[in-house]
């Protein structure tokens, strides 16, 4: 078998497999479209927060059109076919979005603590500017990590048939081993410590604010020492996202490693597996969103009806952080 062809699957694998990489491919393209395009035609939901929802839609949907579409293709003809400098492409991808999601993950979490926890200290740390330039050095870092690393020998991109993707490969088993210990603990041990951190600090200042002030959350904006009963759903929305994010990752993880250290003993599922769950993180957030938070619903429900075309006009006299930290606890 050349290492450019799949294994040997049945014709039912075959079916399935590629219908539910095509499904998945489908509903990441647009639901991700659709979280765009509900930030762009309604500038109140231009929060700081938001940014990094924005960010991760971004990610998702470069998977969804770039990744996605060429390992289904890969799936139904059973090889890699498509030239060099596509496998370069798709490699670099793979490993970007890989990377990058689980740092801007971290970044999210770290942004709810602060909003919620340290409101006072919100604003200095996560003003729009800098959380541009958090987010813009995350992405700018990985980036030039892997390029770097591409135009040095470091790493390699190559087609890897167990996964049906390209991804990034290793011309010494010594840089293998550094870069995944390296990537293991920055972009996946650091953001799970940071999420778990935060949104269980969250989640006990909502628990804690709604039993000494629970009849105050029908009244957000009633002075100051109360969570506004907005920013509470933006943190359950987004801590399902993080749910859902440990959901796939951390057998995604398992996968990957057995079969980088041990591929003798990995059993094709695993492999394909590793594929799968990477595919459902970039699927499964804009579903988040529709289901647990009422403003990007709404604005949903509209672009797929096509009612109501027209942008929806910013609230005069402030910016839409300034709106949410108006009604929050000091």
């Amino acid at each position: 078998m050349s290492n450019l062809e799949l294994p040997f699957r049945s014709l039912a694998a075959v079916i399935t497999g590629t219908s539910v990489l095509l499904i998945m491919n489908i509903v990441s393209v647009i639901g991700n479209i659709l979280v765009c395009l509900a930030v762009y035609r309604n500038p109140n939901l231009r929060s700081t927060t938001n940014l990094y929802i924005i960010a991760l839609a971004v990610s998702d949907l470069i998977c969804a059109t770039v990744e996605m579409p060429l390992a289904s293709a890969v799936f139904i003809i059973g090889k890699w076919d498509f030239g060099d400098a596509l496998c370069q492409i798709q490699g670099f991808v793979d490993a970007f979005t890989t990377y990058v999601t689980p740092a801007t993950m971290a970044l999210t979490a770290f942004n709810r603590y602060m909003r919620i926890v340290k409101t006072n200290h919100y604003n200095r740390v996560f003003s729009p500017l800098r959380s541009k330039i958090w987010l813009s050095c995350v992405w700018l870092f990985l980036f030039l990590y892997l390029l770097v690393g591409r135009l040095t020998g470091w790493n390699k991109f190559q087609f890897i048939p167990g996964y049906a993707v390209c991804s990034i490969a290793f011309f010494r088993n010594e840089n293998r081993i550094i870069h995944y210990f390296l990537v293991f603990g920055i972009l996946f041990v650091l953001p799970f410590s940071v999420g778990c951190f935060s949104y269980y600090k969250v989640f006990s200042k909502i628990k804690q604010h709604q039993q000494n002030v629970a009849s105050s959350l029908q009244n957000a904006s009633n002075g100051t020492g109360r969570i506004s009963a907005k920013e509470i759903n933006i943190s359950r929305a987004l801590g399902y996202v993080a749910a859902g994010f440990l959901f796939c990752w951390i057998p995604h993880w398992v996968f990957a490693f057995w079969k980088r250290f041990s591929p003798d003993t990995s059993p094709r599922m695993t492999e394909l597996l590793v594929t799968i769950l990477l595919f459902m993180s970039a699927t499964i957030n804009p579903v988040i969103y529709a289901t647990t938070n009422p403003h990007f619903r709404k604005e949903f429900v509209k672009l797929l009806c096509w009612c109501n075309g027209e942008k929806i006009q910013p609230t005069k006299g402030r910016s839409s952080d300034e709106q949410q930290t108006a009604s929050e606890l000091n």
